[in-house]
């Protein structure tokens, strides 16, 4: 995934969730990408907020 794109996602999510788990996720290629995929279900309303124990 585009860095850009992914800090677009972030940001969306940040403004309306906050930021609700750790950001060392991002450096974990496995866990970015279901980070990134949570944050749009998040985004779509199909889900609640993120956490970090949605990651581990």
């Amino acid at each position: 995934m585009d860095e850009a794109i992914l800090m677009i996602l972030v940001k969306q999510y940040a403004d309306r969730f906050g930021i609700t788990f750790s950001s060392k996720h991002l450096d974990d290629e496995d866990k970015k990408q279901k980070l990134v995929s949570l944050m749009q279900e998040s985004l779509a309303g199909k889900r609640g907020p993120v956490t970090d124990a949605d990651l581990n």
